[in-house]
């Protein structure tokens, strides 16, 4: 579930704003606008990895070829990160959870002065963390 985690980590810190949970899984729809530049490099530099540049095309800017959901975009940073474990479904269900835990990750990393990278699902509070 890493690779989906950081995904929905990539994508809300790309929105600059609030936290909202999507059951969409398309690329386009996790946007409340088109999709900027601005936006799709604050994803590659939150992921660690090249991807495409979007596409400028009659005054708009479009996803590159092959990313239009975010089992797409999932697939490609897997690639980049294979120490990433891959998610075991894709589901809306998947997604939102990820999105609901990056959310929670956030929470925890700032109440234990954790760097949000330490906190994964399979971390345990105390022994872990050093939370008590």
């Amino acid at each position: 579930m890493r690779v989906l985690d950081e995904v929905a980590a990539a994508v809300h810190a790309a929105r600059y704003c609030f936290r909202p949970v999507h059951t969409a899984t398309g690329l386009e729809e996790q946007f409340a606008a088109p999709i900027t530049p601005r936006q799709w490099t604050a994803i590659q530099r939150r992921l660690a990895c090249d991807i495409p540049p979007l596409e400028f095309e009659q005054g708009h800017w479009f996803l590159p070829d092959g990313f239009v959901t975010v089992w797409d975009l999932v697939d490609h940073v897997a690639r980049y990160h294979p120490e990433w474990e891959l998610p075991s479904e894709r589901t809306k269900s998947a997604w939102r959870e990820a999105q609901i835990f990056v959310g929670v990750r956030v929470c925890i990393a700032g109440a234990g002065s954790l760097d949000e990278k330490d906190v994964v699902r399979s971390a345990r509070l105390v022994k872990d963390l050093g939370l008590a």
